[in-house]
């Protein structure tokens, strides 16, 4: 298959769509979906944020289907797009993939077990909130009252 480079500092490689559709780990619906996925190639933000929701959906789907079988690995590598799509996206500032990024972190699937994964899923959590996302000021504000309780 022909690769080419694309101009500029990252020099990705660039991979025609159609080639690269049947080793995506959910199945794109419509031309929405490839157009979606050609936006957050692009860089826009938004798009990373939507395309790596998706992926996360499906990678927590996927985790809890796992019956201990072989599933582990293909979780893995699905997991390497959801956070490349995501830490993109948060790194623009996008709210809702730095509230996905907690999510995976306090799901574990994020190459972080125990107390690491736990301290990265309350940083997204908090950043996302400090970004105005709403269902992560939530969980910040019921976490500062469990903190700040008597006896909590």
């Amino acid at each position: 298959m022909p690769q080419l480079r694309r101009p500029g500092p990252s020099q990705q490689t660039l991979v025609p769509l159609a080639a690269a559709l049947p080793t995506l780990t959910v199945t794109l619906g419509a031309e929405e979906d490839a157009a979606l996925l050609v936006r957050a190639d692009n860089g826009e933000a938004a798009a990373q944020a939507d395309v790596g929701a998706l992926l996360a959906r499906h990678a927590l789907q996927q985790a809890a289907d796992d019956d201990g079988g072989d599933g582990e690995a293909q979780t893995a590598a699905s997991i390497a797009a959801v956070l490349y799509f995501l830490e993109q996206a948060a790194a623009q500032g996008d709210a809702d993939a730095m509230n996905w990024l907690g999510t995976l972190h306090a799901a574990e699937l994020a190459g972080r077990r125990g107390p690491a994964a736990e301290s990265l899923a309350l940083m997204w959590a908090a950043r996302a909130a400090a970004h105005g996302h709403v269902i992560a000021r939530q969980q910040m504000a019921a976490l500062r009252q469990q903190v700040l309780a008597p006896g909590g």
